[in-house]
């Protein structure tokens, strides 16, 4: 420890004992200038051999560093980094890794390639920084027990805006279906989960926040929505996260970060068209390539396939769906009844009329003023439904 605590002024004194003439006390030396005995005889001997420059400070680094990771591995490391910055995915410590074992590279553990990419600059150290084990998140027991919904904004090469509607099961992580759309809206979403359902089947509870393109319930309107209707009718129980709370869809929102970054690292999609094609291939990649870190790293297309899938429960008893309004008539009398798209025709002789359509369920009537005109029980297997004239 000399080097640590031995200032200059002790070691120039050692140095004028070691020129003096006569014989020196080194004990009562060492005492005054408060060194010992064996530090004496170190700075004496190395002045003796090297002179003034043998009391300069001396780098404590070892001769031999056999456990020191060798400098081909460090620049694999800085490689691959750069590398999957360049493809425009995460590139953290665990990131480099993963990509270096499915390479057939030797790679060091996450902590030693955290400290390469710090000495060469790639990343700031960050000590304070919380552990991810101490976050408590809820997570679905199997998959399709629950899914995530909802669209993020993206702008083609001409600057136009359009939208990339999303919904991934809550357990995998598994990316189910990406749709890319004119806005956030039923129509689009609906076709979504259509495709999601035909390649997954249904799932028990679907997840999303307060967007009219997703549910008619947001701060205190209650409309039920075709889309809330086809849900229903699927046994599919809907969730609407709390207003100004992200958190709740946390694993869908902190999923449109590595997105928006893989599609900044590729040219900008002239159309809508290219654009579904771009989002199409990360979505392979992501589902079947890349590890993902929050479940063990693991792709989510293995952990999606290892657990069975979650049903919808049959017995769940759904609140009774109400629907009341004032509807005008279209030619030939057509009247729509309300959610599910469903309608009927009354004739001619009603073309223009203003009707209320009241109806809870499948049970539907409707009145011209106080008159009872029709009394309905609909058939959810077709949208037309009988006149009964």
């Amino acid at each position: 420890m000399a080097e640590l605590v031995v200032s200059m002024e002790q070691r120039m004194a050692v140095a004028f004992a070691a020129c003096a003439d006569g014989p020196v006390n080194v004990t009562a030396f060492c005492a005054e200038h408060g060194i010992s005995r064996q530090t004496f005889y170190v700075y004496r001997r190395r002045f003796q051999a090297e002179g003034l420059p043998g009391l300069l400070p001396r780098s404590r680094r070892p001769a031999r560093s056999p456990s020191r990771t060798a400098a081909a591995v460090a620049e694999a490391v800085v490689a691959v980094h750069d590398e999957l910055l360049g493809q425009g995915w995460d590139a953290g410590a665990r990131s480099v890794r993963d990509r270096m074992l499915r390479q057939g590279l030797a790679a060091p553990s996450d902590r030693t390639i955290h400290r390469i990419l710090i000495a060469h600059g790639r990343v700031k150290a960050s000590p304070k920084k919380r552990r991810r084990d101490s976050y408590r998140r809820f997570e679905a027991a199997a998959p399709n027990g629950m899914w995530q919904l909802d669209g993020t904004k993206r702008a083609l090469a001409d600057g136009t805006v359009v939208c990339i509607l999303r919904v991934i099961d809550d357990h995998s992580r598994l990316l189910l279906a990406t749709r890319v759309a004119p806005s956030e809206n039923m129509a689009d979403t609906w076709a979504l989960l259509q495709t999601a359902m035909d390649r997954h089947g249904r799932p028990a509870m679907l997840l999303h926040d307060g967007s009219i393109a997703f549910s008619g319930v947001r701060q205190g309107r209650q409309q039920i929505t075709d889309l809330q209707w086809q849900l229903r009718r699927l046994g599919v129980h809907q969730v609407v996260s709390s207003p100004h709370h992200p958190q709740t869809c946390g694993k869908k929102e902190r999923d449109w970060q590595p997105l928006h970054r893989w599609l900044d690292a590729h040219p900008a999609p002239e159309s809508i068209a290219d654009l579904q094609r771009l989002v199409d291939a990360y979505d392979a990649v992501f589902n079947t390539q890349r590890p993902h870190q929050g479940i063990g790293r693991i792709t989510p297309e293995y952990r999606y396939q290892a657990t069975a899938k979650a049903q919808p429960d049959p017995t769940q008893e759904l609140p009774p769906l109400t629907f009341q309004g004032d509807v005008t008539a279209g030619r030939t009398g057509r009247v729509g009844l309300g959610p599910g798209g469903y309608s009927i025709t009354l004739g001619h002789a009603w073309t223009g009329a203003t009707l209320t359509v009241l109806r809870h369920d499948l049970d539907a009537v409707i009145f011209h003023g106080p008159h009872l005109i029709r009394r309905i029980r609909i058939n959810p297997d077709t949208k037309n439904q009988p006149s009964g004239l």
